[in-house]
């Protein structure tokens, strides 16, 4: 086809506008087709018309251009994302008794007893991980919420104890003197489920009361337990026992009325016929003045005496609870040895952490009891 097109055509193009090769041109950056099976390859090279009667067409001479380095994409790093505190959906729970009881010892308290520090010490926690409630041995102790007992008994340093399943967590009554509950109870609210004494590691009665909640922190400094104090805040009352009405007894059908004879009504006298009633009069009244009544002495006492009576009566009570505290330790001390007795003979070989596991008490306590059986 090129042989159609005239010579000094051809000439005069060449001095006119003089062809530039394809391969000087600068690169056109075109963005990247994304082939389908079904379309066809595009080629890069111009599509130059080759009609006879056509005049050739001749490319544009291009600006230059500054060739800019090629951009590459810079992916941002991965961040981790923020580590969330878990959210603890706790419901408003009731207080575990019915009145007014002071706190006594609150949540992450310190001590200055020693003896309640080296407790603290032995636990591993750094401050009081409940409420101490200063309720006298014999009051009723109410569940905070409905749950399920997966503990009631004696529970180590807790003493008499008992541990409920909620659906948000778990809550423990500790140092109680008796439990009114056995384990898989379902347990309602405003349930008596014992009384409160001063079993355990108890310095005096009072109420232990503690919630841990679902996923707790463990490295909170208390073993993941929270404060229960944000969350108290509805009364808790005995239930009254339903009262079973009687059957209803069937209405019988009235019986007739028989009538009754008529009686004839006599017409009323005449007001000169009726002689108007004689008035008693009743004998004068002689009031004599009533002696006072005569009040009995009562003997005055001083204050230093008083003062002193009710020293020598706390003592005695004092005295008297610490023989009984003793006693019981002694008592549960010795149960104690015995199960892991058994419990030796049966396992052959037992180690502290066993001891600590199976009785819930503290290494230091489980040691001791390892070395006497020793």
């Amino acid at each position: 086809m090129a042989d159609d097109i005239p010579q000094d055509q051809t000439q005069t193009t060449e001095t006119t506008n003089p062809t530039v090769p394809l391969t000087d041109l600068p690169p056109v950056v075109t963005p990247p087709a994304q082939p389908t099976p079904e379309s066809p390859v595009i080629s890069e090279t111009p599509n130059i018309p080759n009609s006879p009667n056509s005049e050739p067409v001749v490319p544009a001479t291009p600006e230059p251009q500054t060739q800019q380095p090629e951009q590459v994409p810079v992916t941002p790093p991965e961040t981790q994302p923020p580590v969330s505190q878990p959210v603890l959906d706790i419901p408003a729970l009731h207080y575990p008794f019915s009145g007014n009881f002071p706190v006594t010892f609150s949540f992450g308290q310190q001590s200055d007893n020693e003896d309640i520090k080296k407790k603290f010490q032995e636990w591993g926690i750094v401050g009081h991980n409940g409420l101490d409630f200063g309720l006298t041995a014999g009051n009723e102790v109410f569940a905070c919420d409905s749950g399920k007992v997966i503990q009631s008994g004696d529970n180590g340093d807790f003493g008499t104890s008992i541990t409920i399943q909620h659906s948000w967590g778990q809550s423990i009554y500790g140092h109680l003197q008796e439990t009114k509950v056995k384990e898989n109870d379902e347990i309602g609210v405003n349930k008596v489920i014992g009384l409160s004494g001063s079993s355990g590691a108890a310095f005096g009665e009072h109420l232990h009361f503690a919630i841990n909640p679902n996923n707790p922190d463990l490295t909170n400094g208390y073993f993941g337990f929270i404060d229960p104090a944000p969350y108290l805040s509805l009364s808790s009352q005995k239930e009254e026992p339903k009262q079973e009405t009687p059957p209803v007894e069937e209405q019988k059908p009235p019986e007739p009325v028989t009538p009754q004879p008529e009686v004839k009504q006599e017409p009323p006298k005449s007001e000169e016929t009726q002689t108007p009633p004689i008035e008693e009069v009743p004998p004068p009244i002689k009031l004599e003045p009533e002696k006072p009544a005569e009040q009995p002495q009562i003997p005055q006492v001083s204050g230093e005496e008083i003062q002193k009576q009710v020293d020598e009566k706390f003592k005695i009570e004092l005295n008297s609870r610490r023989q009984k505290a003793n006693e019981a330790r002694s008592q549960k001390k010795e149960d104690h040895l015995t199960k892991i007795f058994e419990w030796v003979r049966d396992k052959k070989v037992v180690t502290n952490e066993d001891v600590r596991d199976f009785l819930h008490v503290s290494q230091s306590t489980a040691t001791n009891y390892l070395t006497l059986l020793t």
